[in-house]
């Protein structure tokens, strides 16, 4: 027996055709192992691992016995081997930037087939392999967010149920908590208990969250799971490792599919490890931790009834147990714990039409470009159907369409084919009928589709599709082909068989969506792009020009440029910087002629920020409804003793101080101060005699905080109706897009409408305290216009927060005895200046 090297048979040629053992006396021998099998290229990966060859070179073989010599050493693809000569992939899979930084799976090329809710990081730096390093738990989502960390496994919202610690990073943004910190759930809200220094970073853990080094050092001897270390440690949260304090982690094992459990104490509310440790594996289908969890987020092997809330009150490892029976699509998903949905956030009857965000209750705190619908009816929870891309908006519709993605204007530059409905009513196109784009903007009818059919745009084109919602063809498609009445996700990958209901595969959303892989749509099936994948949303959506402004704002594309797009998933390169700004459409995006227009599209934006073409007045917010593109409307005049902000999208500018003192007694929101203040986000503070704001009141997540005057108040973001009577635009939150200026006829509860503009004056809200806290008067309201040269509130105010035409002279301080009294001169200031402040403002002493 050769073992363990390998027997080596020897043959020759007979008639030119066919090898034949030899005809003198066979003599075949024993040959090394390491030595080279017969002639051609081969992988270091198929001889023994003893023999110290790299599994990644490609190793010369001039014959059968001799000794391979290093050739090629493959790249990221690795070596291929065949059934002949060997050789490297071609790299067309690894990860974006550095390639140290964790990755969501749809932020990966489409060759490497990732999963979209698995965090990836290639462990060789940029162009070399991804490895798999985290599992998002089914019913939670792989979130982008911004290097180092780049991605985390996170629930939606901003909610936090039950009385689990959780890390701030988990959030979005927009929830407004500080970064890197430990928040405790509580009444669905979040309270902080610590901040983790600069050293350590908040890792959330089966049932937790702790502050650890990021030294990446065992923390504890025993047995750790690589959960327990930050991302950035390049460790697999799934796996076992073997400890000693201080030292390196070992690895032990793999627990994947399984989760690995981590175990831990409490000592005065905060997580530590055990010492020693005895981390383990435990069955996906046990509980994570404790805390009620929906059925949904567990593996579908584990037969868990999605909308059925179990216990899993022993915490780690033990049997989730049959609790509350929600409705249908009302089991709900939260950091923390889940919970029954309740019936404050439902959709309008009869619940299951497609509705935009901004039509739901404020309670849902649901965003304005995306799509939603409650598969159970009214009373239901409501679910994303779709998500409108940046440049787009959700437009209102007749029952049963609801809800559609679309453009704010009628023009459609280019050859795309579009579908009616993408437009606006006021265009007055036909009703699911497909049109072309065209060179002069004017979209031309193409075909009406019939009463069995509804037109669908994707993949840059329109088709008629069948209204039954079963698959054409094989294969994997995205949920963007079916009609929106199918209620199927049009962000998500699903799996199609020929006459079937498609079964959803993999959401890409958040972060990314679903992208057909073909290169072209076939003129009359839309199902001809199979094998759909889920990419990132810094790609492209389909061929054209595109503006930079229609990309999340996480892809670092300037908003005032032209792109190229070569087609869907493919990466937009720059065409031009357009001066006048970037207008998007159905069709083609391009830049604007107009010498006037917004830097950042609907985004509000002060005044001096706008091309010296517009002569827009310094202390005026503006936006442009239109788009980037679009000519700039006055959204918001700031008030005397305010001036107007710069601030990061979508906030875009805000009306207050360049300061952050606070003197007098003013009440005033936290966004009207710069952010280096580190004033808590969406809140109301009081001016003090020393200038130091102090909190008063945090507002709710459905809300948003405020200025009227000399006070400030939380004011609900659905931009409904707070009370019967005549309001100023000024009273809703920004978001709405309301005319500060203008006042609104107002019933509670209802939509607001415009009643009077009060430009060039001014529109003064009334109010009065109720508990500490400004609210509208019980009496219907009756906010009027005022003279824009008169008072806003009470207090010291420089000249040169009033209009020009005032003619008060700019660095002069005035006396204000409160809104629309007329200002009288205190104080002609110095050398120093008139400094406005959020509160009282002062002369600057002469320096």
């Amino acid at each position: 027996d050769c073992a363990p090297d390998r027997c080596s048979a020897s043959k020759a040629s007979y008639t030119a055709a066919a090898a034949v053992f030899e005809a003198a006396a066979a003599a075949d021998v024993c040959v090394g192992q390491c030595t080279c099998a017969g002639k051609g290229p081969v992988c270091g990966s198929t001889f023994d691992p003893n023999c110290k060859l790299e599994p990644s070179t490609l190793y010369k073989c001039d014959g059968a016995g001799s000794t391979p010599t290093p050739g090629e050493v493959c790249g990221a693809g690795g070596c291929k081997v065949t059934n002949g000569d060997d050789e490297c992939n071609p790299v067309d899979c690894t990860c974006p930037g550095s390639g140290t930084t964790p990755v969501c799976g749809f932020d990966l090329p489409k060759a490497c087939g990732a999963d979209p809710n698995t965090i990836y990081m290639c462990p060789g730096g940029s162009g070399t392999a991804p490895v798999p390093q985290q599992v998002c738990r089914p019913g939670t989502k792989c979130l982008k967010k911004d290097p180092p960390q780049g991605a985390v496994c996170s629930a939606s919202g901003c909610e936090c149920e039950g009385e689990e610690e959780v890390c701030s990073d988990d959030f979005d943004k927009e929830c407004n908590l500080v970064p890197n910190s430990i928040y405790k759930c509580k009444d669905g809200t979040k309270v902080k208990q610590e901040s983790c220094d600069a050293t350590e970073t908040c890792v959330t853990i089966s049932n937790g969250a702790m502050c650890v080094s990021k030294d990446c050092k065992c923390p504890v001897d025993g047995t750790v799971c690589g959960q327990v270390f930050p991302l950035s440690c390049k460790l697999k949260a799934t796996a076992l490792y073997t400890c000693k304090k201080g030292g390196d982690p070992v690895f032990e094992k793999d627990c994947y599919p399984d989760r690995c459990s981590v175990s831990k104490t409490v000592t005065d509310g905060k997580a530590v490890f055990e010492s020693p440790s005895s981390d383990v594996c435990q069955g996906q289908c046990t509980c994570a931790g404790k805390g009620d969890v929906c059925g949904s987020t567990f593996p579908p092997e584990c037969n868990k009834d999605p909308d059925t809330l179990y216990k899993c009150d022993g915490g780690a490892g033990s049997e989730p147990t049959v609790g509350e029976k929600c409705k249908e699509g009302g089991c709900k998903v939260m950091h923390g714990s889940d919970k029954c949905a309740t019936n404050k956030c439902t959709c309008p009857a009869p619940g299951t039409d497609p509705v935009c965000g901004a039509d739901l209750p404020a309670e849902c705190n649901a965003k304005k470009e995306e799509i939603y619908y409650c598969p159970g009816g009214t009373g239901t929870e409501p679910k994303v159907l779709a998500v409108c891309d940046p440049g787009t908006v959700c437009i209102k519709k007749d029952s049963p369409e609801g809800a559609v993605c679309g453009s704010p204007n009628c023009d459609c530059f280019g050859s795309n084919e579009v579908c009616s409905n993408q437009f606006p009513d006021k265009c007055g196109l036909e009703k699911n009928t497909i049109y072309k784009c065209s060179a002069n903007g004017k979209p031309e009818l193409v075909k009406k589709c019939d009463a069995t059919q509804s037109c669908v745009a994707a993949g840059g084109d329109a088709h008629c599709v069948n209204n039954d919602c079963k698959c054409e063809k094989d294969g994997d498609v995205c949920g963007e082909v079916f009609p929106l009445s199918c209620k199927i996700s049009t962000t998500a990958v699903y799996t199609c068989k020929k006459g079937e209901a498609p079964k959803l595969k993999s959401e890409c959303y958040p972060g990314g969506r679903c992208d057909a892989s073909a290169d072209s749509f076939a003129a009359a099936a839309i199902f001809e792009a199979l094998d759909a994948v889920c990419v990132s949303d810094c790609t492209c959506g389909g061929p054209g020009p595109a503006c930079g402004h229609t990309f999340p704002d996480h892809c670092d594309l300037d908003k005032t440029t032209l792109y190229k797009c070569d087609g869907s998933g493919t990466k937009p390169t720059e065409i031009e910087k357009c001066k006048g700004g970037c207008l998007s459409s159905n069709g083609d995006d391009r830049c604007s002629t107009d010498i006037c227009t917004c830097p950042s599209g609907t985004d509000p934006v002060c005044g001096a920020d706008l091309p010296s073409a517009c002569n827009a007045k310094v202390n005026t917010i503006y936006h442009c409804p239109g788009g980037s593109g679009t000519a700039p409307e006055p959204l918001s005049e700031c008030l005397p003793g305010t001036m107007c902000i710069k601030k990061p999208s979508p906030e875009g500018a805000v009306c207050g101080s360049g300061t952050c003192d606070c003197k007098g007694d003013k009440e005033v929101c936290s966004n009207q101060f710069p952010d280096e203040c580190g004033l808590e986000k969406n809140t109301v503070y009081k001016c003090t005699a020393d200038g130091k704001p102090e909190k008063v009141k945090a507002c709710k997540d459905t809300e948003s905080c405020v200025s009227l005057g000399d006070e400030a108040v939380c004011a609900n973001n659905d931009c409904k109706c707070p009370d019967d009577g005549t309001i100023c635009g000024q009273a809703f939150p920004p978001s709405c897009k309301l005319k500060a200026t203008a006042l609104y006829t107002c019933t509670k509860g209802d939509n607001p409408i415009l009643y009077k503009i009060c430009d060039p004056e001014r529109c003064t809200a009334s109010k009065s305290y109720f508990t500490a806290t400004a609210v509208f008067e019980a009496n219907a309201a009756a906010d009027v216009c005022t003279s824009q040269c008169l008072c806003a509130g009470k207090g010291p105010v420089c000249g040169s927060t009033f209009d020009p035409d005032c003619k008060l002279e700019p660095s002069t301080l005035y006396k204000c005895d409160g809104a629309g009294s007329t200002p009288t001169l205190i104080e002609v200031c110095g050398q120093g200046g008139c400094t406005v402040n959020n509160g009282d403002d002062n002369c600057n002493p002469s320096t």
